[in-house]
């Protein structure tokens, strides 16, 4: 009789944590994005163990969306064992087969992070992959490009980093503009033309990048890329200059 009440109070209890992970399960999938991205900031801007335990406990139970988003919070860390913690979360999730997060792992490893070093070699890896999914993200185009430029972990390419570069500033990436204006200015990497770089600088310029607008502004003091001397005009780039400085600070 023992033996029967405890095989049945035993099925009982299987039946009841089942439904419970089950009911736990769902209840993790219908979180909101909405709420999801609240509790990312909130964990990223204060660090608040609240806002990090509901992220781990929804990512627990299946939640693909919280589960990048914890291991955004955790990078941001101050603490380097979930900073370490955070990269390891990513790597899980580019193993999976995440193309934002093969991308967002790539420029973590490309720049390091404190009392973690870079790790050039699985940056190429994850970029190149993420590159394979998607060929128009500007950030993942320039990290490429960062890399064959630079000679990071293997031999410098310097048609590789231009391709690459040419695709971010395609893409709209403003600092990848800038420096592809001045490959053409400088005529480092690619044939020296006057008209194509201010046309790339014009637009970085036009994207509010500081040094951009400055770069625009001596070349109207100093009459370059087909430019004449234009005082009105020079100032004008200094002012926007100092614009966008205080706007990058205030991002």
């Amino acid at each position: 009789m023992n033996a029967r009440l405890s095989l049945v109070l035993a099925v009982a209890v299987a039946i009841t944590a089942g439904t419970f992970v089950t009911v736990a399960t769902v209840a993790a999938t219908r979180v909101s994005n909405v709420q999801i991205d609240d509790w990312q900031m909130q964990g990223t801007a204060t660090h608040a163990a609240w806002p990090l335990w509901q992220l781990r406990v929804t990512s627990a139970f299946g939640n693909a969306a919280a589960r990048e988003a914890l291991a955004d919070v955790l990078v941001n860390s101050t603490r380097l064992d979930e900073r370490r913690e955070g990269v390891e979360l990513y790597r899980q999730l580019a193993l999976d087969g995440a193309p934002r997060a093969q991308a967002t792992l790539g420029h973590l490893l490309l720049r390091g992070l404190p009392g973690i070093a870079p790790d050039y070699v699985e940056s190429r890896h994850w970029l190149t992959l993420a590159a394979s999914h998607d060929s128009r993200d500007a950030q993942v185009a320039y990290d490429l490009a960062t890399l064959y430029r630079n000679g990071y972990g293997m031999v410098r390419d310097a048609s590789l980093a231009i391709r690459w570069l040419e695709r971010a500033a395609q893409a709209g990436l403003p600092l990848a503009q800038f420096q592809l204006a001045n490959e053409y200015r400088f005529g480092t990497s690619l044939p020296h033309d006057d008209a194509l770089a201010l046309q790339w600088l014009t637009r970085a310029a036009n994207a509010e990048l500081p040094e951009a607008n400055l770069a625009l502004a001596m070349a109207y003091r100093n009459g370059e890329l087909g430019l004449a001397r234009d005082e009105s005009e020079y100032w004008a780039h200094v002012k926007e200059s100092e614009h966008d400085l205080k706007h990058v600070s205030r991002q």
